[in-house]
């Protein structure tokens, strides 16, 4: 048996990357199904809202493109570190917006993103020192 090529390695990790992504969405998902049928079903929906079979099939999609060009593909597959930090930058960004924002009306679930930012803070360091030094 021939051992694998670091590119096949590469390609072999970002399939993985992306179908745990998907399989984290659709944990999500399976967790809010029982409300479709009851608590959304009885709200007032904009007439332009799609039929509920058209979420799921968007969420997997959407999770499949972050995967794609998330962060870790971006810095260890494609090695693009500037481009990479960038986008470390804007989620950083966004998860303070996030945080911040829902913290009068959802204290608890913003609470729980504090993790999730430290981490998104640090990996911003580590990125920013790879791509001034190398």
């Amino acid at each position: 048996m021939r051992p694998m090529n670091q590119g096949t390695k590469n390609h072999l990790s970002l399939i993985i990357w992306i179908a745990a992504l998907i399989a984290i969405g659709g944990v999500i998902g399976s967790l809010t199904k029982p409300e479709i049928s009851t608590w959304y079903s009885t709200l007032n929906r904009s007439a332009l809202t799609p039929p509920n079979y058209v979420f799921p099939v968007a969420w997997t999609i959407l999770y499949g493109i972050i995967g794609a060009c998330g962060w870790t593909p971006l810095f260890f597959h494609y090695h693009l570190t500037r481009l990479s930090l960038l986008v470390l930058v804007a989620m950083d960004i966004l998860v303070v917006t996030i945080i911040w924002l829902a913290y009068k009306k959802m204290r608890a679930a913003s609470l729980l993103m504090i993790p999730y930012l430290s981490w998104i803070l640090f990996a911003s360091y580590l990125n920013f020192y790879i791509w001034q030094y190398n």
